[in-house]
């Protein structure tokens, strides 16, 4: 497989370190593994100065929304960002949504998130943003069910332009095994998020003590038999990685992408 690989970066986990400090530590110790850059952050400035960072460094620059629900007007502030920054890098962005869970009913969840996302994709088309919309299947959260893997196709089937962010951790999470992807999810696939679970504890980092690397590496080669070439996210939680201070996890975890891509990729 000769996917690019891309950094996960959630920035309230990263004690307020500099942006520039990230980058420097992505030259140090693993530029030549890492292709690119997923941000999730509320602030636009931050949003901006990813961007900037990721096209000085000839990396892919990529967006993961907020985890946070944001108003309509906050949407729309943030797709027009994105779309500014689309002009600057030349090419389209893909924002990576999560589906709402407001309601103890999860057909309620079905219907609000396809009404949330329907305004979304209006928005995206009417005024022509070079923004690409992808929806992530979730999974359960202290017992709580989500729109999972075996729910999402409720809404996607529902809107030609919405995409599919395909998260195999939380797929793992649900399933203790990796599903096959329907019809749908193939031809509607542009982005995979992968990571470990440990304990029942998402987004752990991948590497030989992993216990469920033979479901990864068979995730991965189901996505060879279809012919992905999209970005493969690896969306570890900073919490989880080895490191007292945040530098320290910032250089594991840029480190981390040398056993990815000689261990696990190149002999899928």
């Amino acid at each position: 497989m000769e996917n690019k690989l891309i950094l996960s970066l959630y920035v309230k986990k990263l004690e307020g370190l500099d942006l520039n400090i990230v980058f420097d530590i992505i030259n140090l110790y693993g530029n030549s593994n890492i292709d690119g850059v997923e941000i999730n952050t509320d602030d636009l400035d931050i949003l901006k100065k990813c961007s900037i960072l990721c096209k000085k460094n000839k990396l892919k620059f990529m967006c993961h929304m907020p985890l946070k629900t944001l108003s309509e007007s906050e949407v729309i502030k943030y797709l027009n960002c994105l779309n500014d920054i689309s002009k600057t890098l030349r090419y389209n962005i893909n924002a990576v949504f999560h589906s709402l869970n407001n309601n103890k009913n999860i057909n309620e969840d079905i219907e609000e998130t396809s009404s949330f996302m329907e305004n979304v994709l209006l928005y995206v088309k009417k005024y022509k943003l070079n923004v690409t919309i992808s929806l992530e299947n979730l999974n359960r959260k202290k017992g709580e069910k989500r729109i999972n893997l075996n729910l999402i196709d409720n809404i996607l089937n529902r809107f030609e332009d919405i995409r599919f962010t395909y998260d195999i951790g939380h797929d793992l999470y649900d399933n203790k095994k990796v599903s096959s992807l329907s019809t749908l999810q193939k031809i509607k696939l542009n982005d995979v998020h992968i990571h470990s679970v440990v304990n029942s504890k998402d987004h752990n980092i991948i590497n030989d003590s992993s216990n469920d690397i033979d479901q990864i590496k068979l995730a991965l080669y189901n996505l060879k038999n279809i012919n992905y070439k999209g970005p493969i996210v690896l969306e570890y939680a900073i919490d989880n990685i080895p490191g007292e201070k945040i530098e320290e996890k910032i250089i594991n975890l840029v480190k981390s992408f040398d056993y990815f891509k000689n261990q696990i990729i190149k002999n899928i």
